[in-house]
């Protein structure tokens, strides 16, 4: 009887404890039920962390105000391709890629500059929300 209730004791607890998991997990997804878009503040950044944020999120409005212009021509060009007699396979291909690579340099160029100044607690933490900040 006494082993018998042993055994119950530790399968509950057992069982209690895998329902905990780790800690991380629970935080992952506290972090994704209430954040906002973009919004930084679940990063806990130091006082040198937001000014180098701020600067970088704010060469990034201008460099993302540029890429939309340059790629509202292209989309123009990929307009007028379509209205015209004979469909360019080859032009349409070239516009699109110009636009996607423009795209990724910006991305890229300006995730580095957000990994440098992050932790690898808080590089950790952002990586979850790297999808809201890819360029379209």
């Amino acid at each position: 009887m006494i082993k018998l209730k042993i055994l119950t004791l530790l399968c509950s607890l057992f069982l209690s404890f895998s329902l905990y998991g780790d800690g991380n997990y629970k935080h992952e997804n506290e972090e994704k039920k209430h954040h906002i878009y973009k919004n930084l503040e679940y990063l806990s950044l130091g006082k040198n962390q937001y000014k180098e944020m701020r600067e970088i999120l704010l060469e990034y409005k201008k460099d993302y105000e540029k890429f939309n212009k340059k790629r509202e021509k292209r989309e123009k060009k990929l307009q007028e391709l379509m209205r015209e007699d004979e469909f360019s396979k080859e032009k349409y291909e070239e516009i699109v890629k110009e636009i996607q690579k423009d795209a990724t340099t910006l991305e890229v160029k300006t995730l580095k500059r957000i990994h440098s100044i992050l932790s690898p607690s808080q590089r950790e933490s952002f990586s979850y929300y790297l999808r809201e900040w890819r360029v379209e």
